[in-house]
């Protein structure tokens, strides 16, 4: 019931909504081909960066001459010495793909944007306005620091035996921003889609909101610790489960010259510690999901989704590793992480606001 306490009402607009729905399912799209280049490795194959992008090669001495800017890099000197022409072609395209996704997005973003702007739509949206500029330029900043992330696997390494890779924490920053601005998408769009919406300052939800927070830095924290495994190529070793070659416990899980470093760098470390927060993350969901009781009914069947999604994330990590990353069930695995995310997302969503029915 609404009394003159309660906030007032939160505008909504359908079309804005499911424009904004749209673009953060572009955006999850575009971190799963983004896993795929990086587990078929794809990510190196462009050597150099344009902000305004380019075409795919149309001609063999177009196709010959990227070929051979790649060869003077490590990862063809190491890694793919000898590769032919057409293999490159399959690679170089994968990450055309990616950038090109990318750049697309800021379409799709952007020319709707003016487009409701101009119709007064953003407007009648509190706050909507601010967030969107913030969007913005967030995903203008995240093809920067793609290429800042990429340019560091094409440098030479210092150990000639180390197979040229990404940074570890530059991928990290990456999806964290990648993250970011799919949240921000995601929520902005829930907001704007649903009409008679109403923040709900109920005690109850106030401490249902409280768990959530908790549950979303859990979740969060394993997904971005995943970028550190993959960072490492960390999930090509131990591939058996529930134990780490045989043992409860990887043996080279500290290395005294690294130091805090193990928890980034140390292929053995980095693991146990993904797995161990996907354990922390597999009890936190269904703790939450034990405490739904008296929760609004959107938020209820968010908590049922939630659970749903840990149980097939959990399934597709372990499927995942014991048979050593094929690329599908890496993709799928990633897919599974944002799947997972997107129904805390909601759920949190749906424990804010109040749904007025008319």
């Amino acid at each position: 019931m609404c009394t003159a306490s309660t906030p007032r009402l939160v505008s909504s607009d359908r079309a804005v909504g499911a424009w904004l729905l749209g673009v953060s399912g572009a955006v999850f799209g575009m971190v799963v081909l983004g896993g795929v280049t990086r587990l078929t490795r794809s990510g190196l194959s462009m050597v150099d960066w344009k902000p305004q992008g380019s075409l795919l090669p149309s001609t063999e001495e177009d196709w010959t001459r990227e070929f051979e800017k790649y060869k003077a890099f490590p990862e063809y000197k190491k890694v793919n010495h000898g590769m032919e022409l057409n293999e490159f072609k399959n690679i170089y395209f994968m990450e055309w793909a990616h950038r090109m996704w990318g750049r697309g997005l800021g379409i799709v973003f952007g020319l709707p944007c003016v487009y409701f702007v101009a119709r007064g739509s953003i407007k009648k949206l509190p706050g909507m306005g601010g967030i969107l500029g913030g969007l913005f330029a967030l995903g203008g900043f995240q093809g920067l620091v793609g290429w800042w992330m990429v340019k560091s696997g094409l440098e030479e390494q210092q150990d000639s035996y180390k197979e040229p890779r990404v940074s570890p924490y530059r991928l990290t920053a990456h999806l964290s921003m990648a993250l970011a601005l799919y949240s921000g998408l995601l929520w902005s769009g829930l907001t704007a889609l649903n009409p008679n919406l109403i923040p709900d300052p109920s005690s109850a939800l106030l401490k249902a909101r409280t768990r959530l927070n908790v549950g979303l830095f859990i979740v969060g924290f394993t997904f971005l610790s995943g970028a550190f495994v993959a960072g490492n190529d960390a999930g090509r070793a131990y591939n058996d489960w529930p134990f780490y070659a045989g043992n409860w416990f990887p043996k080279e899980i500290w290395d005294a010259k690294l130091g805090y470093r193990n928890f980034f760098e140390n292929t053995g470390t980095v693991q146990f510690d993904h797995r161990t927060l996907a354990y922390i993350t597999i009890i936190t969901v269904f703790s939450l999901w034990l405490n739904r009781s008296g929760l609004p009914k959107h938020a209820v069947a968010g908590h049922n989704a939630m659970v749903a999604a840990v149980a097939l994330q959990a399934s597709l990590g372990i499927s995942t590793l014991m048979l050593f990353v094929p690329t599908t069930l890496g993709a799928l695995h990633q897919a599974g992480a944002l799947t997972l995310w997107s129904t805390l997302v909601y759920t949190q969503h749906a424990q804010k606001y109040l749904r007025l029915i008319k």
